[in-house]
C-alpha cells in the first residue's frame, strides 16, 4: 500500500475502504449504540467521527436522531451518503478532518459517539482529538466510547494504536468527567476483552 500507515494522509484511508482492508467494519449498527440509541433522548443531536461506512450513524439517525457524521476518506463520505439516501435516511455527512473541524459545529452537539477513530490517530494528537470533542459538545455534552484495542502492545505499531485504559482516562481528565467505565456486556464477542465502555460528560 503506498500510503501504508500514514494515518494522517486520506489517502491512506481511501485505499483501505477500495481495497476492503477494513478489519473495524462490523458490517452493521454496533450492539452497543444499538442499545443506547433508544435509551438517550428523542432528536438528540449526535457527531459520529471517523463514522466509516456510516451503520451508526445511519441507525441513529432512523431512530430519530439529528445526526453528523465525519470521516477524512471520500470513498467512506460516498458510502454512507449512498446508503442513507437509498434507506431515504436523513444523514448530515461531512468530509472532515477532525482536528480541523468547522467553527460551526462548536457546542452544537449533547453526544459524541467514538469507536475506532481514537485508535486511528497516532497517540501524539490523541489530546487534540479530546480537545477538538470537546470544542463541539454543548455545555454537559456527552462523550459515549468503546475505547480498543487494550491487548495490543505499544511495540506492534498501528492502526490500531493500542489503548491503556488508565491513560485515556486519565487524557480526559482535563475536559471531561467520567461517568462510567467498564467491559460492556453487549460488545461483540470479537472484541469482548479488548476494548472498554466509557462515558464521559463535559466539564
Amino acid at each position: 500500500m503506498s500510503n501504508q500507515n500514514n494515518v494522517s494522509n486520506s489517502d491512506f484511508w481511501d485505499e483501505c475502504y477500495i481495497d476492503g482492508n477494513i478489519g473495524w467494519d462490523l458490517g452493521e449498527a454496533t450492539p452497543v449504540f444499538k442499545d443506547l440509541c433508544h435509551k438517550i433522548k428523542k432528536n438528540s443531536s449526535i457527531f459520529i467521527p471517523g463514522a466509516g461506512n456510516g451503520y451508526d450513524p445511519i441507525y441513529f439517525a432512523k431512530n430519530g436522531h439529528d445526526v453528523t457524521a465525519a470521516d477524512f476518506s471520500i470513498k467512506a463520505v460516498e458510502n454512507m451518503i449512498l446508503k442513507s439516501n437509498k434507506d431515504n435516511i436523513k444523514l448530515n455527512v461531512l468530509h472532515a478532518d477532525i482536528f480541523s473541524l468547522d467553527r460551526q459545529l462548536i457546542q452544537k452537539f449533547d453526544y459524541v459517539i467514538e469507536y475506532t477513530c481514537f485508535c486511528a490517530i497516532e497517540r501524539s494528537r490523541r489530546m487534540e482529538y479530546i480537545k477538538s470533542m470537546h470544542q463541539i459538545l454543548k455545555k454537559d455534552g456527552e462523550l459515549i466510547g468503546l475505547f480498543l484495542p487494550v491487548n495490543k502492545k505499544i511495540e506492534d505499531g498501528g492502526p490500531p494504536y493500542s489503548i491503556v485504559i488508565e491513560n485515556v482516562i486519565n487524557q480526559f481528565s482535563n475536559y471531561f468527567d467520567i461517568i462510567e467505565s467498564k467491559k460492556h456486556p453487549l460488545s461483540i464477542k470479537a472484541r469482548k476483552d479488548n476494548e472498554y465502555y466509557i462515558h464521559f460528560k463535559k466539564k
